[in-house]
């Protein structure tokens, strides 16, 4: 790609974020990061006015009044638009109707709007109306800055709590849908929690009407993990066999997988988050499984194998 393209490109990226880092620019053009500089420069001749923002979080920001011209989408950008949709609604993204209804403007404006592929997605998540009910309430609050009142229970206990939230994101991922939140509660340790949005662990919800200010030093990735909303990580080391070692080598497993097939046993090595999960995942395999390491997670899987026999003894 030429200079006036990237140029173009990191214009167009700059408008539709707010603080860019140079390092996140260079990444996203695949340039060297020295060249930013110079694309920034360029831009500011043709009128365009940077922010250059100091500090640890700091970067590029282009001043809001900034006028982009539109720039027509090619067919793989409109195709990807079009499979957004459909995967989305797999995924029961609950802002789907405001997606699609943005996705018919865009595409009333295009040449061709019949551009589409051909895939489908298989896996759908379903949740309550109820818990789409409350996470389009606490998304309210996160947008309008409003901290809620709700009542909480944690996943092994009998009790409810009142809690007192700053709502900060929500995250939907495979193990459900999470609020992260600062908590404010009186008695409690002030800090930054997950809570799973769950009609079995949250109800009462009210938003009051104290706003506050949001950290602007805050980021997601202090708080969760890669792939799972808890940060603990495991390396785990695993000999498969069967159909399963087939199975797992042609699927992505974890975080840093090595795969290894030799005489039809699969050797894998892998980081993982959320001990439950990898739990679920090596007792899943049965018999096709055997843990080379960690110990501490060998040795649980033999107590809750031990435990499951018991249940059956007569």
């Amino acid at each position: 790609m030429n200079r006036s393209a990237l140029t173009i490109k990191m214009l167009n990226y700059l408008k539709a974020n707010d603080i860019v880092s140079r390092e996140e620019l260079a990444m996203y053009l695949e340039t060297n990061i020295r060249n930013i500089s110079e694309f920034k420069k360029e831009l500011e001749v043709a009128g365009y006015h940077i922010e250059s923002i100091s500090g640890k979080y700091g970067g590029y920001r282009l001043a809001e009044d900034s006028l982009i011209p539109t720039i027509a989408l090619d067919d793989k950008e409109v195709m990807a638009l079009n499979d957004a949709s459909k995967f989305l609604k797999n995924r029961n993204f609950h802002q789907l109707t405001s997606f699609d209804s943005a996705l018919l403007k865009i595409k009333n404006n295009l040449r061709d709007t019949a551009i589409s592929s051909d895939i489908h997605y298989l896996f759908y998540q379903s949740a309550s109306s109820v818990t789409n009910d409350y996470e389009k309430l606490l998304m309210d609050a996160k947008n309008r800055r409003i901290t809620v009142a709700l009542s909480y229970r944690k996943l092994n206990a009998d009790n409810w709590e009142k809690r007192l939230l700053q709502p900060y994101e929500l995250i939907y991922s495979d193990e459900g849908n999470y609020l992260l939140a600062y908590d404010v509660t009186l008695g409690k340790k002030h800090m930054f929690k997950t809570f799973k949005i769950s009609e079995l662990r949250m109800k009462d919800i009210i938003l009051s009407n104290r706003f506050f200010v949001r950290e602007q030093d805050f980021k997601i990735e202090d708080y969760i993990g890669k792939q799972s909303i808890l940060k603990e990580t495991y390396e785990v080391e695993l000999e498969i066999y069967g159909s399963h070692a087939i199975l797992l080598y042609e699927q992505n497993i974890g975080l840093l997988a090595n795969k290894k097939m030799k005489d039809n046993v699969l050797h894998l090595q892998f980081v993982m988050e959320n001990k439950m999960r990898i739990l679920e995942f090596i007792l899943s395999l049965g018999k096709d499984c055997k843990i080379i390491s960690p110990n501490s997670i060998k040795n649980e899987v033999i107590s809750i194998l031990k435990y499951s026999l018991r249940q059956y003894m007569i």
